[in-house]
């Protein structure tokens, strides 16, 4: 009997390992990409956990988004539950409707300033897979001609009952560099131009605020977005369902995408503050 185990795990072991070497990487960051073009709605739940002054904080919140025009409404679980958020794009004033919860009053919040990027490393507006992607696309091609050596395939997972795949991308030429600050430019608008994280942009600086720099200044920037990242990418959608982080300091930051249906159909109120199912 334990022959027969022995013998059906290595089966299963070598079988695992050799359908991983089969996987085409370059194929999986392309149909990944494809997929992500082709996204108009999501709904999903997000947990996720981000270092933010050197503690790893906990969130958690359901998510209703449309593409173009980009609208998004999210419920929060974790850290202010009872919290809602409703950014429609080229509406109210360019700001995010925001419910806080309790019985605080409803309140007009630019979705990149101060009070809803507050311990967050990313803004409303870059939530679903669209930044992502980008931000993954650039990593991608910067690297492509190394796949072999800088991706791993590290064989199945099933997450959130979906088989995926277990990829790791270590970049071996992570490094910090230094950058003069242009005439305009804020931490924000530098991150989005190099592909990388914003608040760990201004967490690498020591920087109070998103636009707490001036011309001429030299800061320091990472030369990719992480130094690690492992993914679950779904065998199916090629979508990143779990990513995994890691900058050189350690853990960066953790994104966990569950009940994902790619694109459902909302009805046109559900991106409204009156819908009956919101407490605006």
């Amino acid at each position: 009997m334990t022959r027969l185990l022995t013998t059906l795990f290595t089966a299963l072991l070598f079988s695992s390992a050799a359908s991983a070497q089969e996987v085409d990487k370059h194929e999986v960051f392309q149909k990944m990409m494809t997929t992500i073009d082709g996204i108009k709605t999501l709904s999903f739940k997000m947990s996720k956990t981000e270092r933010i002054k050197g503690k790893m904080m906990p969130g958690s919140q359901d998510v209703k988004l449309n593409v173009k025009p980009f609208m998004v409404y999210l419920k929060v679980y974790v850290p202010n539950e009872g919290a809602e958020v409703l950014y429609i794009e080229g509406q109210n004033k360019g700001n995010a409707k925001v419910n806080p919860g309790g019985w605080l009053p409803n309140v007009n919040l630019d979705p990149d300033g101060s009070i809803l990027r507050k311990d967050q490393h990313h803004s409303v507006k870059q939530l679903g897979f669209g930044y992502t992607g980008d931000l993954l696309n650039h990593v991608y091609n910067k690297y492509k001609s190394k796949i072999n050596d800088y991706v791993t395939i590290n064989g199945e997972v099933t997450y959130d009952g979906r088989k995926c795949w277990n990829v790791t991308l270590t970049n071996k030429e992570y490094k910090i560099e230094n950058y003069t600050v242009l005439a305009g430019e804020d931490i924000i608008k530098i991150a989005r131009k190099l592909r990388l994280d914003e608040y760990s942009l201004l967490e690498l600086n020591n920087i109070k605020d998103f636009d707490n720099v001036k011309t001429g200044q030299t800061i320091k920037v990472m030369n990719s977005l992480c130094k690690k990242i492992e993914m679950y990418i779904d065998q199916e959608n090629y979508l990143p369902l779990y990513q995994k982080l890691f900058d050189g300091e350690g853990l960066m930051a953790t994104y966990e995408y569950t009940n994902l249906k790619i694109n459902p159909t909302f009805k046109t109120e559900e991106f409204t503050e009156d819908y009956s199912g919101y407490d605006f």
